[in-house]
């Protein structure tokens, strides 16, 4: 379905539950919701118990006529049949709506370092039809990184400035936290009188409604994007938080593979000024271990690749979920079968025999 016919499906959506909320108006003799067609679902939801509630009394007080209980039964099947076709515009607009993230995947897809990663990501979440959006870092603090803000980006600085003032910190006093803990998507509503709201940027952003998602690296929460509609002056609803989830988990891959990325090329940097990429030792090791797939076992190469990334120990065995000593035990086997003499030399020599393949090898 088009965005157009989407819209107008929508639109008359809206027209048919006003229609039915005027007949039942009518039909119980005062208004029983008073609430805007944009809020179609709670709409449908408060006419439906208001009419049931009314039938059954009528029928509990053996007062009503057959004629009477046919109406408001009458109006209870268009009420059904207003939410069957909610449900199928909203599973439009969901389908609709997925197929922007794929375009705002692709507009980051290029970059090669996480700084730059980081900076992209607010722009391309508004593509998702968001009118601001922000990314930031979690390390026990709440660190914003970079803001976009349509048509406005001295607002975007002027937040992130906020912001960076005093980092707050991750704990059950703001909402961010439940996202860091749980791993999980979430909207957060009544912006302005929420106490876990962290207040100067409350004020800063005005913001009544918005969502947020985690950014993730083996299973760890390391940073944030938010989102919201401030422009558009809506209250973020379950198609946005869907969307800035699924976004999320996209984004998450791309850091994940640059994360990885930029730690090997500090490796090699670090090498290559000790001059040791060359040395004979390790051009004779590297011969030795061309097929080091066939040597090092599939654990042994994943120990590798997390060295290579920068991870200590402890991290390595929290990632595999095994014992510090385990590691250091794999550690001691991946050197020998490699022929290094430290930890440094055999991602060298993993990292060069990769290179000559065109791939990392698992």
């Amino acid at each position: 379905m088009s965005s157009s016919s989407t819209q107008r499906s929508a639109a008359e959506l809206a027209a048919m539950v006003t229609e039915i909320a005027e007949d039942a108006g009518s039909l119980l003799d005062h208004d029983p919701v008073g609430l805007p067609a944009s809020t179609t679902s709670r709409t449908l939801g408060d006419l439906w118990e208001t009419v049931t509630a009314q039938a059954l009394r009528e029928a509990d007080a053996g007062g009503s006529s057959p004629t009477r209980l046919t109406e408001l039964i009458g109006v209870l099947d268009r009420i059904r049949a207003a939410e069957s076709i909610q449900a199928q515009v909203r599973l439009t607009q969901r389908t609709r709506q997925l197929g922007k993230v794929h375009t705002a995947l692709t507009e980051v897809g290029s970059a090669t370092t996480v700084d730059s990663l980081l900076a992209r990501i607010p722009e391309a979440t508004c593509g998702l039809g968001f009118d601001r959006a922000l990314v930031s870092t979690v390390d026990g603090a709440w660190r914003l990184h970079t803001m976009f803000v349509v048509r406005d980006p001295r607002w975007a600085a002027d937040i992130v400035a906020v912001g960076r003032e005093n980092p707050p910190i991750l704990d059950q006093g703001i909402v961010e936290n439940d996202t860091v803990v749980d791993a999980r998507a979430l909207l957060v509503h009544e912006v302005q009188d929420n106490p876990r709201v962290n207040r100067p940027l409350a004020a800063i952003t005005k913001s009544s409604s918005y969502g947020i998602a985690p950014l993730m690296i083996d299973g760890e929460v390391v940073g944030l994007v938010h989102g919201d509609c401030y422009h558009q002056q809506r209250a973020l609803d379950d198609v946005d938080q869907l969307l800035l989830s699924a976004f999320a988990q996209g984004l998450s891959q791309h850091l994940a593979r640059v994360s990885v990325l930029e730690g090997m090329s500090a490796i090699r940097t670090q090498l290559d000024s000790l001059g040791r990429w060359r040395s004979p030792a390790v051009t004779e090791s590297i011969a030795l271990s061309r097929d080091d797939d066939s040597v090092l076992t599939r654990r042994e190469v994943q120990i590798v690749r997390l060295l290579a990334a920068g991870d200590a120990n402890a991290k390595i065995a929290r990632k595999l979920t095994i014992s510090e000593g385990t590691v250091k035990t794999h550690i001691t086997r991946v050197l020998r079968k490699l022929g290094a003499a430290n930890r440094a030399e055999a991602v060298s020599i993993w990292l060069r025999n990769s290179d000559s393949t065109g791939s990392l090898r698992a």
